[in-house]
């Protein structure tokens, strides 16, 4: 990936020098750098590494809210993020765009069954992203039974996150103030189009994937056939 200043362009790449001379690829929303992590063309997807939503780890936590992607090329992806939590006794509540739009919510695991401390147990929920979301509100309440008023109570995290974001046992959030998240700025239409010789076409080096503009809207993507086995996304 290369820095780009053609405002035209879907997205505008920005190169920025880290610490160590290294240039790290990042796209600007709405006055926030997020560093690029991944780029899938074919799924119309971004991966980037995008502030953890809800975090009470250190004092000045995040107040919930997602970064704010109306009017941009992108939204939170529906199918390729998952919702995140981390703690224990815990009530996890997801809004939409407005505060009374509420997307679903998950319950933790109680404190007193589970035996590891709260800031390792991480669970999912289990809830329907709504297509087109560019933002949304995360919240965590208290559920702890006043019983366990002695129980200390470890940091924890409500976030959207990749569906392939992998937690390791040594999972510390401590020192964790992001986690990668997948923005779509391509919305995917299966079926058959049609690369002939009088489209502009373009590949990739090795030919994976070649794809044409039908519109200024509309892409027409395929990959390479391998196998003699035909699939709609197949070129042809």
């Amino acid at each position: 990936m290369r820095a780009q200043d053609d405002s035209n362009n879907w997205f505008k790449v920005i190169c920025n020098k880290t610490a160590n001379g290294k240039e790290v690829p990042s796209l600007n929303i709405n006055g926030t750098n997020l560093q690029i992590l991944d780029f899938n063309f074919l799924d119309g997807t971004v991966e980037v590494n995008h502030p953890i939503t809800y975090f009470n780890c250190r004092k000045t936590h995040h107040n919930g809210m997602s970064l704010n992607l109306t009017g941009t090329r992108f939204y939170y992806s529906d199918i390729n993020n998952l919702f995140w939590s981390s703690g224990c006794g815990n009530l996890i509540t997801i809004f939409g765009n407005e505060t009374d739009n509420l997307i679903g919510g998950c319950l933790q695991p109680s404190c007193r069954i589970n035996s590891k401390t709260s800031s390792i147990v991480i669970v999912g929920c289990p809830l329907t992203i709504p297509m087109g979301l560019s933002s949304f509100f995360a919240n965590m309440s208290d559920m702890v039974d006043p019983s366990d008023y002695r129980r200390k109570r470890s940091c924890g995290f409500a976030s959207l996150i990749s569906y392939n974001f992998n937690f390791t046992d040594d999972f510390d959030l401590s020192n964790r103030t992001h986690a990668p998240m997948q923005l779509q700025w391509g919305t995917l239409i299966y079926g058959e189009c049609y690369l002939n010789d009088s489209s502009d076409i373009s590949c990739t080096v090795n030919g994976d994937y070649c794809w044409s503009r039908l519109s200024s809207n509309h892409l027409c993507s395929c990959k390479r056939d391998s196998g003699g086995i035909s699939y709609s996304i197949s070129c042809k």
